[in-house]
């Protein structure tokens, strides 16, 4: 029997990240990472190419150590800096014929705006549906199998990112050895770390990284609104080293030993000592005293990101805000969320073995999203991580279009054919197809737990300095933004 993997690729802040994973009942098993820190990229995009291929390549190796799988194809994950959104509509018209919806209509409905909504310096990554429509009469999610007879409609999310941007991780990538099969942004993945009634009702997701910060607005089902700012826990490190006047690789290990992100809550009786950069002895200062910087900054970030939120007319967050990243390890992150606004709070870490830590949320969602598509368009049907054959789809149209990402899409969809035939090959015995064993236990690939470790949150759009706000200032926003989101 053959598995069905999936291997998510994130080139993030500060470290490339892989997870190796398989469909399981509902959720996402992840059965191997591999992490790799480098100077080679920053806020997601290739700062030197040499360095970044070298800790691809690690983290590709890391990633088959653990997992025991032979990796050769990736889902590339895109931070959504450098990204424009806009929505589309595309109609198939079936002239009164009585027809089976499948996933090859689907998939002319997509590339057709996908196509249409080229331009010369953006490239469209993902288009993703909202809705579709069958025969004008009713919306529903997923439209397969049902029976139309006069059009199939979708109304549909698209994304765009600077091309240059994506070309240029799209080769690094692949001259690491590896092909890239698809490409998702992390404003499409991000819906994945919500529940069903958060994304319905409205909820935001803030991801904060070592130097990005991003977040998503989803509700009734869909992204409304999606942003980045170039701030992070780097920037609360470089704060404490300025502070004290430590160095920055001490002021990052103190960070994360000894920080607490709620000021009211930090210890004030642990003496921790602080070597200093000019040579002079060393400083004595609390958790307290760290926690007074690590406050003030978080703070701020969290400010910048609901002022994004009001000037996109966002002044309720029904669903709660979901807070994820490797920033949200520090303590008292939820309490001073809770401190700013009055929304329900809930810190997201994943719950797979070998990857509880929030900072592979991302990695995992672009398999989440993998999938998703796959099932969507009938790449390919999963139950239980085992594949069942399935058809494989038709020709996409245009391929001479002059889309750059066209050719990743083609290679997909010709990889996932292949397979599929391996498969159909497989499962026949004597001109009978094997049944595939089912199950129906539920299994929950994120846990949505409230007694979880305080975690940060975080985002802002500039590179932020240090505010010398006053004191009540900073009072003054808090009531601003406690009153906005009641």
């Amino acid at each position: 029997m053959k598995e069905h993997y999936y291997v998510a690729l994130d080139i993030g802040s500060t470290s490339v990240k892989a997870v190796v994973g398989e469909k399981f009942h509902d959720g996402v098993n992840v059965i191997g990472t591999g992490q790799t820190f480098t100077d080679g990229i920053s806020r997601g995009m290739i700062k030197d190419f040499e360095l970044a291929r070298n800790a691809i390549k690690d983290t590709i190796k890391k990633a088959k150590i653990s997992s025991g799988i032979e990796i050769d194809e990736v889902f590339l994950k895109m931070p959504i800096t450098g990204t424009e959104f806009g929505t589309g509509e595309e109609e198939l018209r079936f002239g009164g014929n009585s027809t089976e919806i499948t996933g090859e209509h689907i998939e002319e409905l997509l590339e057709t705006i996908r196509e249409r909504e080229m331009h010369n310096d953006k490239e469209v990554i993902t288009v993703f549906p909202n809705y579709f429509r069958v025969d004008d009469l009713h919306e529903v999610a997923d439209p397969k199998e049902m029976m139309a007879t006069q059009s199939l409609s979708v109304n549909a999310g698209i994304i765009l990112i600077n091309r240059s941007l994506l070309m240029n991780a799209v080769k690094c990538v692949e001259d690491s050895g590896l092909t890239v099969l698809d490409v998702y942004s992390d404003a499409v993945n991000y819906q994945h770390v919500l529940s069903e009634s958060e994304v319905e009702l409205g909820g935001a997701v803030i991801d904060i990284g070592a130097d990005l910060t991003q977040f998503g607005y989803y509700e009734r089902g869909a992204l409304k609104f999606a942003g980045s700012l170039p701030v992070g826990g780097s920037h609360i490190t470089n704060d404490l080293s300025e502070a004290f006047n430590t160095p920055f690789e001490v002021a990052e290990k103190v960070k994360h030993q000894y920080g607490h992100a709620f000021f009211d809550l930090a210890s004030d009786e642990d003496i921790v000592r602080l070597p200093q950069r000019d040579g002079e002895p060393d400083v004595e200062v609390t958790p307290k005293d760290l926690a007074d910087i690590i406050e003030l900054r978080l703070e701020e970030m969290l400010l910048d990101v609901f002022a994004e939120l009001q000037a996109a007319g966002i002044t309720r967050v029904s669903g709660g805000f979901i807070v994820t990243g490797g920033t949200v390890n520090l303590l008292g992150v939820k309490e001073l969320l809770q401190d700013l606004v009055s929304e329900k709070i809930r810190i997201h870490i994943p719950k797979q073995m070998g990857a509880r830590k929030p900072e592979y949320a991302s990695a995992i969602s672009t398999i989440s999203s993998g999938i998703m598509f796959d099932e969507l368009l009938e790449y390919v049907t999963i139950d239980n991580y085992e594949t069942e054959p399935g058809e494989a789809v038709g020709e996409t149209p245009a391929e001479d279009s002059g889309s750059f990402f066209t050719g990743l899409f083609n290679k997909r969809k010709e990889n996932n054919a292949r397979q599929l035939e391996e498969e159909n090959n497989q499962y026949s015995y004597d001109g009978e197809s094997a049944e595939t064993p089912q199950n129906d236990e539920e299994y929950s690939d994120y846990a949505y737990e409230d007694d979880r470790p305080d975690e940060p949150v975080t985002r802002s759009d500039e590179e932020t300095k240090r505010p010398d706000k006053p004191k009540d200032y900073r009072g003054y926003m808090k009531k601003l933004f406690k009153n906005l989101f009641e």
